[in-house]
């Protein structure tokens, strides 16, 4: 009888641990897929945040180099505008008045204010046009003095190698003023040649210098001629 009873007693601990058992690889089970599906919902909502941010950002990014383009082609608008305008002839007149100058054609404004500078430069980039007028005591110390003559005026500067003086006019008055046009040729080691043409005028009464210099690094001896009669056109009103 008490053999008999321990059997049934090992009989019922071992139902029970199977029971237990089963139990705990249910559970086991269900907490594993459970994890799974939890990892694989963040996974995913990961995945989804990270491709909406990259999304937001280049959006953004987009944005921005919109507005930036857009400021350049206002500060572009507001530098012509300030320094003048280039008419349907080809003449150029600053918006304060001060003068006026025939620009060749095809040249673009490249920079300017309306009170002292503006310059031009060529479809190609390699040639320009600068117009300088300056007003009070700077106009003393910023001015070029020439001679009377174009050979004392060649001993005087050294513009590179060849230099070789294609046109000279300069009247000096009693008071200092004067009147000039000019242009030369000469060869520079680093980049070849230039032809630079100049033209203005300084009054000493009202200590005021205006200028008008075309320098030109295109071979094609037609650029040279229309910034010469660019130069030459140059008026101060």
């Amino acid at each position: 009888m008490r053999k008999n009873s321990r059997i049934i007693t090992l009989a019922v601990a071992a139902a029970v641990m199977m029971a237990v058992t089963a139990c705990g690889s249910k559970d086991k089970t269900e907490t594993t897929a459970s994890t799974e599906t939890t990892t694989e919902a963040v996974t995913t909502t990961g995945t989804e945040t990270t491709a909406s941010e990259a999304e937001s950002t280049e959006e953004e990014d987009q944005a921005e180099e919109e507005e930036m383009d857009e400021a350049d082609e206002a500060a572009e608008e507001t530098t012509a505008s300030a320094a003048g305008e280039i008419g349907s002839d080809g003449v150029f007149k600053a918006a304060n008045g001060k003068f006026e100058i025939k620009v060749p054609a095809g040249w673009t404004i490249d920079e300017g204010s309306d009170d002292e500078y503006v310059t031009f430069l060529s479809a190609s980039g390699d040639d320009m046009l600068e117009i300088m007028t300056i007003s009070g005591s700077s106009a003393d110390s910023i001015r070029e003095i020439y001679p009377d003559t174009a050979e004392e005026y060649k001993n005087m500067v050294s513009r590179g190698d060849d230099m070789e003086i294609l046109s000279y006019d300069v009247k000096t008055k009693d008071d200092g003023s004067q009147t000039f046009q000019y242009s030369m040729k000469y060869t520079n080691p680093n980049d070849g040649i230039h032809y630079l043409a100049e033209s203005g005028s300084y009054d000493a009464a009202k200590q005021t210098y205006s200028c008008a210099t075309g320098t030109v690094m295109s071979t094609d001896e037609a650029v040279s001629k229309q910034v010469e009669e660019a130069v030459k056109s140059f008026k101060i009103k």
